[in-house]
């Protein structure tokens, strides 16, 4: 019998199609109602006199809690030397996951953001009384991208000089699975030299379009987006600087926030937009605001210069020469110091080192207990180098000392690791040779 309905396929297509008009239909009314109120939004910002007050007002308001988040690194031992609150126990302790949190980068940040916060409260309040003007506001906007491009500079540059991601013999020598989250990161974009100077330009690029007017919307579009990577990197990776990246990601939108009516204007309701104000009108003459921008520009580039000079050595001990301890080294000879006299550890015990890394200023010392990982230089001229240990959340505890001797092929240690005082015969070692525990 032949059927005299519609074959499957066509019905189908049909109500599809049928499905997709309805959609299109709604999504039709949808934008004709958005651009509806967006032209009445934009009339009415014409019009009137003042801008929309909520919009200013929570403007200032996160304006302020960012200046507070980044000033927080300073406003922290500005209050406890003060007597407003505790003092950090380990000044150099810096992480965002603390074991005791008056010690961490987290306390600053979240007080510099709680008094950045009530500043803001502050500024709203006057500027409901109309005692605080809105140009002030806005220019504290508008030096958020400073920051903003002296941040990005910085850890562009270190990218791009391959000082921050370091592949390290320690991680080589280590299964994938043994690995910390952070230092699978670590030698994932550690392994490709041009990869790590291409996110490094990437940075710099977005700081230097922040600097100017003109090019400060690509500039910010560009930061947002690497911020974001990096948000999720550190995130999902454990990294303990997550964040300060997160308040740096919150900087970028901010930025890219002042210019929202527009980008609506121009991409969703097709109207043309007009230039939006810019810093110079909030001045009295076109020299004030060139003298503001060139102020803002050379304080930029001056802390930017101090960072360079700050990581200078740590640049200089990456490049330089090998020195006498560099190598993968295992222990020969391991002694403890224990109950008056030198007592020789076996490969069981918790302080006896499998094996020690030196490398381009840094060290890894591990077994099946510990992995530590160290900074280190060598004191003068001396036998003597000092370590700095640090943990991944880059909390660090006082250095120790350790004195050395190179016998031919072999390296002799001495020093105290975790609490025991050893003494170290070491002997070189051939990388992939370490037998997991």
């Amino acid at each position: 019998m032949k059927r005299t309905g519609p074959k499957p396929v066509l019905f189908c297509w049909h109500l599809l199609s049928t499905e997709v008009c309805a959609f299109a239909d709604a999504t039709g009314k949808l934008a004709l109602v958005l651009n509806t109120y967006t032209s009445l939004f934009c009339r009415m910002q014409m019009t009137s006199r003042n801008p929309l007050p909520s919009i200013s007002l929570v403007n200032t308001l996160v304006a302020a809690m960012l200046w507070g988040a980044l000033l927080g690194h300073w406003l922290y031992p500005l209050g406890a030397h003060l007597g407003l609150w505790p003092a950090l126990l380990s000044p150099g302790t810096k992480g965002n996951y603390p074991l005791d949190s008056s010690t961490t980068i987290f306390t600053m940040v979240e007080t510099g953001t709680a008094l950045g916060g009530i500043a803001g409260l502050i500024a709203v309040a006057g500027q409901l009384w109309g005692r605080w003007p809105s140009s002030v506001v806005k220019i504290s906007v508008d030096l958020l991208r400073f920051y903003l491009a002296y941040a990005l500079l910085g850890y562009g540059l270190k990218k791009v000089y391959g000082m921050q991601f370091q592949l390290l013999w320690a991680d080589q020598d280590t299964p994938p699975a043994d690995l910390s989250p952070m230092n699978v990161m670590w030698q994932f974009f550690g392994y490709s030299q041009p990869y790590q100077h291409l996110l490094g330009w990437l940075e710099v690029v977005a700081g230097l379009l922040l600097l100017y007017r003109r090019t400060t919307i690509p500039g910010a579009l560009l930061a947002a987006a690497a911020m974001f990577n990096v948000v999720a990197l550190d995130y999902f990776f454990q990294v303990g600087v997550l964040l300060d990246a997160v308040v740096y990601l919150a900087t970028a939108l901010l930025i890219l926030a002042q210019e929202a009516p527009r980008f609506w204007k121009f991409f969703v309701a097709n109207q043309s937009t007009a230039p939006s104000a810019v810093v110079a009108a909030w001045f009295a003459t076109p020299q004030a605001y060139q003298r503001y921008h060139f102020f803002c520009v050379a304080v930029t580039s001056l802390l930017l210069l101090y960072e360079c000079l700050r990581t200078l050595p740590h640049l200089l001990i990456s490049s330089q020469a090998p020195s006498p301890l560099t190598g993968i080294w295992q222990p020969a000879l391991a002694e403890k110091w224990h109950q008056g006299h030198w007592q020789q550890l076996v490969p069981q015990d918790s302080a006896y080192p499998n094996r020690l890394y030196f490398q381009q200023g840094q060290a890894v010392f591990r077994n099946g207990f510990r992995r530590d990982q160290f900074g280190y230089q060598q004191a003068g001229a001396t036998q003597a180098v000092t370590l700095a240990r640090y943990d991944e959340r880059f909390n660090y505890p006082p250095p120790s000392t350790w004195s050395y001797a190179r016998r031919g092929n072999s390296l002799r240690l001495s020093g105290a690791w975790r609490g025991d005082s050893l003494r170290l015969v070491l002997v070189p070692a051939r990388l992939g040779t370490l037998a997991r525990p």
